[in-house]
């Protein structure tokens, strides 16, 4: 089966369109397509029509809709942001950071996909991290073709604290300070796989995307999964398989509140993402020298 009748007949599922959906809900939506560039880039739509309004997906119509819309690019892979907005009408919507209303903090786990037992085992590490840390009810995790991605919900810090700070800034300060903390342990993965590959990036900024749960890859014919942290350690590739996915339905649930704790804690520590606009400094160094400064004295 070609990339675009996999996609024309993974998309025709209405279960697919509905967990679309239900996670780009209130979020900037991107749409990757087969369609390349004229620099050879795959295609990816933000917007939509001559007034550039931002790209929006409310319900499994939406998602009908915007593959009508956009089928001579041959529509492939949908993804949303980490924030969600209070309006999305407007392309200046996108841009004003005061439109913010949660930001999903997020561990983009990247590998190679042979080796998806180390993606797994540090997606592992930042589960148990954030458990400790008082947080049980409002994690997911998705496999997302070749990596993984940890998520705690935007809603899980409580609208009060959200309000006191920026919530693009809190989940910066949330991923950096548990990478930080995870650090050696990221390293000690690292070694025991015997491989170089395997990094945790901290991508909160507000353009960054990410894969849409039962999204198809955008080159991989791999379904976006959501895994029950329970099922973790039985993961296998065969759960990403087109035809016969296995899928955790249950990723929506959270309790609101549950990480403000780790989040005070986390943005104290870190302080706002240097991203931002304005001058701001980085409190902790970058992830990937803590991991090399690590390594050099093993």
């Amino acid at each position: 089966m070609s990339s675009g009748d996999l996609a024309s007949a993974h998309y025709q599922r209405l279960d697919v369109k509905e967990e679309i959906a239900r996670f780009a809900k209130g979020r900037w939506v991107g749409l990757h397509c087969l369609e390349r560039e004229p620099s050879g880039r795959l295609r990816l739509v933000r917007y939509l029509g001559r007034a550039r309004r931002p790209l929006k997906i409310n319900s499994a119509e939406d998602v009908e809709k915007l593959l009508r819309i956009f089928s001579k690019f041959k529509p492939r892979t949908f993804y949303a942001t980490a924030n969600r907005y209070k309006s999305l009408l407007i392309k200046e919507d996108v841009v004003d950071l005061g439109n913010i209303s949660s930001c999903m903090p997020t561990w983009d786990i990247d590998n190679a996909i042979e080796d998806w037992p180390a993606t797994i085992e540090a997606a592992r590490e930042i589960i148990t991290f954030l458990e400790a840390n008082g947080i049980e009810h409002s994690l997911f995790i998705k496999w997302s073709g070749k990596g993984c991605h940890v998520h705690l919900h935007g809603e899980a810090i409580s609208e009060g604290l959200r309000r006191k700070v920026n919530p693009l800034d809190m989940a910066f300060a949330i991923v950096e300070y548990v990478n930080a903390k995870l650090a050696r342990k990221y390293a000690e993965i690292l070694t025991h796989h015997s491989q170089r590959r395997l990094r945790v990036d901290n991508e909160i900024d507000p353009q960054r995307l990410f894969t849409c749960p039962l999204s198809l890859h955008r080159e991989l014919n791999r379904v976006c999964i959501c895994i029950d942290k329970n099922q973790l350690d039985s993961f296998d590739l065969e759960w990403t398989t087109p035809e016969t996915y296995k899928h955790f339905k249950n990723w929506g649930e959270y309790l609101p509140g549950e990480a403000d704790e780790l989040a005070i804690k986390a943005y104290k520590t870190i302080g706002p993402n240097p991203s931002m606009p304005c001058p701001r400094r980085r409190r902790q160094p970058p992830l990937d020298e803590q991991i090399t400064k690590w390594l050099k004295k093993t």
